[in-house]
């Protein structure tokens, strides 16, 4: 038989002896510890044996709950652990603020043993995901910062991967843990059976925008590690030019217009119909390219560009050009911005969001395609992106 887990550990802290009594007895499935005033908790939580959650009154003598969430808060080792505020007070006003200081929940007394056991098991559950999921992305920033240095064979090649690593991690831990506060923070309010209904819809839409761009993230960094792991297959298949095009266009007119930006399309003539390609990758690199350049474009104009470059009897290579009038890029800087973590994807990050891996992701598609990518560009007056892509004829098309 397998070594059975051993029960989550829990913090119980309340002045008075029979509140705590109250909460040993509703939770004697769990390894439990007490502390009778706020320096108690900060002492156990930062011995060698921490808790796993927190059950934390507000009101207790010489320092109340706020100031020892504050406390934990603040230092690095205790600032994960959730704190779930057990307490008399029942004004929102006291809720919302424990909430901004960090709190996962917020429980009234006199307590109902079956709130307080679901709402705990929700909790450890969330932090055990939460958990895992940092462990995983770290251990797979790990595989593809080792793939990179073993490539490597210059000395600043090598330095810069370093430097790629610990920036990855910095971000991706301030990336994901921002829309996971923010689903777990605001789905604990959703449980309240008198929440007024615009405010439960308002805190829908949060949780909703902070699940997709969590989402959005995951699959970047899927993206980048599949591509670095040589698990990316083409998949070869007819579609239509025409249409690929105008969705993508459709995407990103209406973000454009937004900015006041012209946004022009220029198609050549006599362009094939129908091609033989993966039409989802062709889209991942219009997609990254028409993003950047609407990002770093204030005024002016952005344009897309497509004309065949060459073609065979089988086969047919198209050239794709992004355009635009934004803000340009050094000319030293226009060999490593296709390299993670760059000084323009960096700030396309600070400004939207994301990893920044956009131009990584598009490097590394294009010559699956049987194509290149280059970059023209003059500081202040603008940039355009190019790339090639090879196609298989279609017959009949």
């Amino acid at each position: 038989m397998g070594k059975s887990k051993s029960p989550a550990r829990i913090l119980i802290v309340d002045d008075q002896r029979s509140n705590i009594d109250v909460l040993r007895d509703i939770l004697q499935d769990y390894d439990r510890a007490i502390a009778l005033n706020g320096e108690q908790a900060i002492k156990v939580v930062r011995s060698k044996k921490p808790p796993d959650l927190i059950l934390l009154d507000i009101m207790m003598p010489d320092m109340d709950g706020y100031e020892v969430i504050t406390i934990l808060k603040e230092d690095p080792a205790t600032r994960d652990i959730p704190v779930i505020f057990v307490t008399a007070k029942r004004e929102i006003s006291d809720e919302t603020k424990g909430l901004q200081l960090g709190a996962v929940d917020y429980i009234t007394k006199p307590f109902n043993a079956g709130i307080v056991k679901h709402r705990i098991e929700v909790h450890l559950e969330l932090k055990a995901h939460r958990d895992r999921l940092e462990e995983l992305v770290k251990e797979r920033t790990a595989e593809l910062d080792e793939a990179r240095c073993v490539a490597e064979s210059r000395k600043r090649a090598a330095e810069e991967g370093v430097r790629a690593k610990n920036e990855f991690l910095a971000i991706i831990s301030d990336e994901l843990r921002n829309p996971l506060n923010s689903i777990i923070g605001f789905s604990s309010f959703l449980g309240e059976p008198d929440l007024p209904q615009e405010e439960r819809e308002q805190y829908l839409g949060i949780v909703n925008n902070a699940s997709l761009s969590l989402l959005n993230l995951i699959n970047e960094m899927i993206e980048l590690a599949n591509v670095e792991a040589n698990e990316v297959q083409l998949q070869c298949e007819p579609f239509d030019l025409g249409d690929l095009l105008d969705g993508v266009v459709e995407e990103f007119r209406t973000s454009a217009q937004a900015k006041g930006l012209d946004f022009r399309v220029d198609l050549q003539e006599g362009l094939p119909t129908v091609l033989n390609g993966d039409a989802k990758r062709l889209q991942q690199v219009l997609r990254h390219l028409l993003k950047n350049a609407i990002g770093f474009t204030n005024q002016g104009e952005v344009s897309l560009q497509v004309e065949q470059q060459s073609q065979t009897p089988d086969a047919e290579t198209i050239q794709f050009s992004v355009r635009d009038t934004g803000v340009g890029i050094p000319k030293q800087q226009q060999e490593l911005i296709f390299e993670e973590f760059t000084q323009l994807e960096k700030a396309f990050r600070r400004v939207h969001g994301g990893l920044g891996l956009g131009l990584t992701i598009c490097k590394r598609f294009v010559p699956l395609m049987g194509g290149r990518i280059w970059v023209e560009s003059e500081e202040n007056k603008g940039s355009a992106f190019h790339f090639t892509a090879s196609f298989s004829r279609h017959e009949g098309g």
